[in-house]
């Protein structure tokens, strides 16, 4: 009773790329299509996102300029992408720990 019914189980020893929750993303472009308007900023929460006390996840629209997301991406000057130079196109940054931090 601890699984979501919608993500397919694997065995164990499989390892599988996060989908970012991807039945909250189809419900809340479906909700948004029943009212005819575009899904808001910070509307789409992953679990991880969601659950996480320190808020250290930030989820959204890389093609929305004005999204909270796209202005981390865009302007944050600790901001980095895992094989960029390999030209694999990610769609998740990372925000460097500035010397200082906790």
């Amino acid at each position: 009773m601890q699984l979501n019914p919608e993500v397919t189980v694997r065995s164990r020893g499989v390892m599988e790329k996060c989908t970012f929750c991807v039945q909250r993303i189809r419900n809340a472009e479906a909700r948004a299509a029943r009212e005819n308007r575009k899904i808001l900023d910070g509307e789409i929460q992953p679990a991880c996102a969601q659950s996480c006390p320190t808020r250290v996840y930030t989820f959204g629209d890389l093609l929305d300029p004005a999204s909270e997301v796209s202005r981390l991406t865009r302007e944050d000057p600790r901001r980095y992408h895992l094989l960029e130079e390999l030209n694999t196109k990610p769609a998740v940054t990372f925000l460097r720990r500035v010397d200082g931090d906790l």
